[in-house]
């Protein structure tokens, strides 16, 4: 929820109303230099925690902590209003962020047998879906009033990592695994890529990349799409985007439910996440023929379809598709810097298209050939059916 009303509506429009030469480009600068800390992030908490022998367990630590880093950061980016600062902040955001998730997908390895995987991903993909949509709507409340709503975005993300390792199953002690060799070398071969039975994850990696690419190359601007491209103004934006995150969010939870349900009870991976690429494909078409913001609503129905297979089973792929369990913190790391690139790239490609040809416009063919492309990844892959 956080993220999803910062990221996508509170922070570019504060861009807009600060004044703000090309915030379209700010925007993807600040997502690009996030992604940066992500890339080294991501990997490196995500081993750490591998190799962590807390009293509290190996992920938890993390987990509290990260959240907090994130939750303080998040609402300094409302305080200044110098870019330098705000990208630093959003880096500082970033790092938290993924001192959260890298340890928290991890779990999904220590804990989840291989036939609940895809259920249990289905849920994660839920709260996803949920929070983004609420996001959206907080936005949208507090679009006029933006304190308030990045005090609210930081207090509920500065909370999360406590109540999480509250609430769930608590996480044993990790003091009775043994110790890894330490040593600036040995600590140094916990951050390389898996390179033993390896090929699956790789192909995985690439096709969740060019996936994730062209969904947040529509989905990344998407304040400024509606602003711009279908020419509705601010708080008619702010509304529009709500509705469309509602839709999306109604539509990926029933499709998530589905979907990891068919996935866990055939054991198919792959002919869903296939599936999901199709359908992304198709939600595309409508934007890019119609800058109405019916089309936009429709695509996000279809897109939200897409979505909730994605959550459902991909998560679980990934998973499938491991090296070795020992290292899934630092080896799903790896995989997650995929999602992490795509959703900075995306919003990227778009901002340029924007700034050369002066319309979204072209972003949604663009969009469609990544993710189709991304379905000759996924054919090959052996260790999922």
């Amino acid at each position: 929820m956080a993220f999803a009303a910062v990221n996508q509506v509170l922070l570019p429009q504060r861009f807009k109303d600060a004044g703000m030469s090309h915030p379209e480009s700010l925007v993807a600068s600040l997502n690009a230099a996030g992604a940066l800390v992500a890339l080294f992030a991501n990997v490196l908490l995500g081993a750490f925690s591998d190799r962590s022998r807390s009293r509290v367990g190996r992920r938890t630590p993390f987990i509290v902590v990260g959240s907090l880093v994130a939750g303080v950061s998040i609402y300094l980016t409302y305080a200044f209003t110098t870019p330098s600062l705000i990208i630093l902040l959003w880096c500082g955001f970033q790092l938290g962020l993924n001192a959260l998730l890298a340890p928290f997908v991890a779990t999904m390895s220590d804990r989840i047998p291989e036939n609940g995987r895809a259920t249990m991903s289905a849920v994660y993909g839920i709260g996803l879906s949920i929070g983004g949509a609420i996001g959206a709507t907080v936005g949208k409340i507090f679009i006029n009033s933006q304190q308030a709503g990045f005090l609210l975005g930081a207090i509920a993300l500065g909370v999360t990592g406590i109540l999480v390792t509250l609430i769930w199953p608590k996480e044993p002690s990790a003091r009775d695994i043994p110790k890894e060799r330490s040593g600036a070398w040995s600590v140094l071969r916990s951050f390389i890529p898996p390179t033993r039975d390896c090929r699956d994850f790789y192909i995985a990696l690439v096709g969740r990349l060019l996936m994730m690419m062209g969904y947040y190359a529509t989905m990344g601007m998407l304040l400024y799409v509606l602003e711009s491209y279908v020419g509705l103004g601010k708080d008619s934006a702010a509304s529009t985007l709500a509705i469309i995150s509602v839709i999306n969010m109604v539509v990926a939870v029933v499709a998530s439910l589905i979907a990891g349900y068919i996935s866990d009870h055939f054991q198919r991976r792959k002919v869903m996440v296939l599936t999901c690429a199709a359908v992304f494909a198709v939600s595309f078409v409508f934007p890019f023929f119609w800058a109405e913001p019916w089309a936009m609503i429709a695509s996000a129905a279809i897109g939200g379809f897409a979505l909730g297979i994605y959550n459902a089973c991909d998560g679980a792929l990934n998973v499938d598709v491991l090296p070795s369990k020992d290292e899934a913190g630092k080896d799903l790391g790896f995989l997650n810097l995929s999602n992490t690139v795509g959703q900075v790239l995306g919003p990227i490609v778009a901002a340029q298209l924007f700034r050369s040809l002066g319309t979204f416009r072209p972003i949604y063919p663009i969009a469609m050939a990544l993710v189709l492309v991304s379905m000759l990844f996924i054919v090959p892959i052996r260790k999922a059916r």
